[in-house]
C-alpha cells in the first residue's frame, strides 16, 4: 500500500460522532458523583458537631484532647 493510499484513507475515516444517549450518560454519572460529594461532606460536617458535643472522658478514650477536637469540629463544610 502507498503512502498516498494511507493517507486518503484517514482522512476519509470516519469521525466518531456525536451520540446524545453518551452524553446524557456523561452528565448523570457527573451529577450522581457531585452529589455524592455533598452528601460525603455533609456526613463529616456531622461528625465534626457530635465531636464537639463529646465530654472530656468520650474524648479520652478515642485518643483526642479538647482542643484538638474544637479545632476540628471548627473546620467549615468543604474542608
Amino acid at each position: 500500500m502507498s503512502t498516498l493510499s494511507s493517507v486518503r484513507e484517514l482522512t476519509h475515516a470516519e469521525a466518531p460522532s456525536f451520540s446524545f444517549s453518551r452524553a446524557v450518560a456523561l452528565l448523570a454519572g457527573s451529577v450522581v458523583v457531585g452529589m455524592e460529594k455533598v452528601m460525603t461532606r455533609a456526613e463529616l460536617a456531622r461528625s465534626r458537631r457530635q465531636l464537639a458535643q463529646l465530654d472530656e472522658r468520650l474524648l479520652r478514650d478515642i485518643g483526642l484532647d479538647r482542643a484538638t477536637a474544637r479545632f476540628e469540629a471548627g473546620k467549615g463544610f468543604w474542608t
